[in-house]
């Protein structure tokens, strides 16, 4: 139709091209929404046949990895361990799963073993000299020290530190051995005499064997020990003893390090743990100052310690300042002068030290960079807390076990007494039913239950099982030690599983409280000296008797922090 005007052509129906329009429009939707819904099926199925392909990568490897049981994201298997006795948790897991299963732990994937054969086969390869990546020990300890070293640090240290442990003694063919004797015996002869003068009283036995044992093993690492009852030892004590339990409770930090920015209770007990060891350090720098004046010794430069580069300001004639940080008190304090130690004249692991940080530093050796005094500080304390803490510790159980079993006590007396009449120097190979004792104690109650956590270095394969770079390897000693089919009633204290049928002292297997491989304990040998000298000559002179109330089965089971401690309680040391 044309319009007469114009001359135009109109449509009759301004509908009709409105509908086409509309078509037109629906077509392009129509088009442009099947593009899209191709595309959204084209990324739908590279997502499905990405995930899927992640799917089957991961299920691979789960399949290669130990069995174990399931946990929750993010926390993994943690809210289900006791973490008052997390070591009873792993040993049933055990006996569901064998003897080698992994755990999710928060953030790390952990592999327990149980048996003693793949505790020994795992820690004699280099692959598992590492360290767990845990935040007590890495965020707190940072690396340094022996315990929470790795890789090229740990190995120059433990061979220093090995090297001057056998030089004082501490091999049983060393000539120096009986020199070593000698110095546990002046040890073992003070804590006779603090019993003699609380004969017929009930004492704290545990403290004594402490303080005496403590004076030994401060005389090895740092040279010289503390007058009787000093206000800088017993403060130094309540120290140690709270750090160590402090680091049993902070456990899940280990693993959930974020937790210590949620709970003010975690941040307490870091707090604790942190100010614990700047005060440790800054009585070892006192101490370490002392030494280099004796020995005609500067601080080499670049060994310097920054953080206490302002240390000895604090008072007129150097002293440092000694607070009691803890939860209870940050009110006490007093001031230390090194003076006040009873130097010893025989060698001790920080005389040996700060001579090879001389010589290395003088010589511009690479190696100095392991010998700087940040470094001292934290093997000074590895190696004081594992010379003590845990001695002390197998100390402390035996004598419970002692007056609890007063008929085994009885044969270990007997014993001393066929051996030694006199208080003549003592030979734990001559001894093998007290050593047998001994050897009971650090099994019925390992005295650390999980063992020393092991990091592995890089994918490797254990038992037919992939273990992943970065895993946590936990010997579980307590499971190891508590094996039915291995130990005979392993609930029942009996020294007698430790003897021969010739008398002598068996060393199963199955038994390693000092752990075993290329990490093993370098003061193993120190701790059966101590052990057995003191215990033979208190012994020999005393029977042990509880003074309170015999511990109930739930109190026997100890309190786990760094150690598995005994419950505390009082004793008669009779005269014989």
């Amino acid at each position: 139709m044309l319009d007469k005007k114009t001359g135009t052509s109109i449509l009759p129906d301004s509908g009709l091209a409105s509908g086409v329009e509309t078509s037109c429009v629906v077509c392009f939707c129509v088009k442009t929404l099947t593009a899209k819904l191709k595309m959204d099926l084209i990324m739908l199925w590279l997502v499905t046949f990405v995930m899927g392909f992640w799917l089957m990568k991961k299920i691979n490897e789960w399949r290669n990895l130990p069995p174990g049981p399931w946990g929750i994201p993010i926390l993994g298997y943690l809210p289900f361990i006791d973490r008052h006795q997390p070591h009873l948790t792993l040993t049933q897991l055990s006996k569901t799963y064998g003897p080698i299963y992994g755990i999710g732990m928060g953030n790390i994937y952990a592999v327990v073993l149980s048996d003693h054969k793949l505790v020994r086969e795992a820690f004699s390869k280099e692959v598992f000299t590492g360290r767990a990546p845990l935040y007590l020990t890495h965020g707190i300890m940072h690396g340094n020290g022996i315990i929470c070293a790795e890789g090229v640090l740990w190995k120059d240290q433990r061979r220093q530190v090995s090297a001057w442990l056998k030089s004082f003694g501490m091999s049983k063919h060393s000539v120096s051995r009986e020199k070593l004797v000698k110095r546990i015996s002046v040890g073992v002869y003070e804590l006779l005499e603090n019993v003699e003068k609380s004969s017929g009283s009930q004492v704290d036995l545990v403290h004594m064997v402490t303080n005496s044992i403590g004076n030994v093993v401060n005389e090895i690492i740092f040279g010289s020990k503390y007058p009787p009852d000093d206000n800088t030892w017993n403060w130094f004590r309540q120290i140690q003893e709270e750090g160590c339990h402090e680091m049993g409770v902070a456990g899940v930090v280990n693993f959930l390090p974020f937790v210590r920015f949620l709970s003010p209770a975690i941040q307490k007990t870091i707090q604790v743990i942190v100010r614990g060891q700047a005060q440790t350090h800054r009585l070892y720098a006192s101490i370490i100052r002392r030494r280099r004046k004796i020995l005609g010794l500067e601080t080499p430069k670049g060994a310097e310690y920054s953080l206490h580069a302002n240390l000895f300001t604090e008072h007129p004639e150097g002293h440092i300042k000694c607070v009691t940080y803890s939860k209870y008190s940050t009110n006490d304090e007093h001031y230390f002068d090194p003076n006040i130690l009873i130097q010893s004249e025989d060698e001790c692991i920080l005389d040996n030290f700060l001579q090879e940080q001389k010589r290395r530093f003088d010589s511009s050796e690479e190696s100095a960079r392991f010998m700087t005094d940040e470094q001292l500080l934290y093997l000074l304390a590895d190696m004081f807390g594992a010379g003590l803490d845990t001695t002390s510790v197998t100390l402390s159980w035996f004598l419970l076990y002692m007056a609890l079993y007063p008929e085994e006590q009885e044969k270990v007396r007997s014993e001393i007494a066929s051996v030694y009449s006199d208080d003549s120097d003592v030979d734990s190979a001559k001894l093998p039913y007290l050593m047998a004792a001994i050897c009971e104690t650090q099994r019925i109650r390992s005295i650390v239950p999980v063992g020393i956590p092991h990091g592995c270095l890089e994918d490797t394969y254990l038992g037919n099982y992939k273990i992943p770079k970065g895993a946590m390897v936990i010997p579980l000693q307590w499971a190891i030690h508590m094996d039915p089919d291995v130990w005979e009633n392993p609930d029942v204290f009996n020294p007698s599983r430790f003897i021969a049928s010739d008398g002598s002292l068996l060393k199963p297997q199955e038994f390693i409280p000092f752990q075993t491989g290329k990490r093993m304990c370098p003061g193993d040998e120190l701790s059966r000296m101590l052990s057995c000298g003191l215990l033979a000559h208190l012994l020999r002179h005393r029977r042990i008797r509880l003074a309170s109330p015999p511990p109930s089965a739930k109190d026997m089971r100890g309190t786990v922090g760094v150690t598995l401690s005994p419950p505390v309680v009082q004793f008669y040391c009779d005269a014989v």
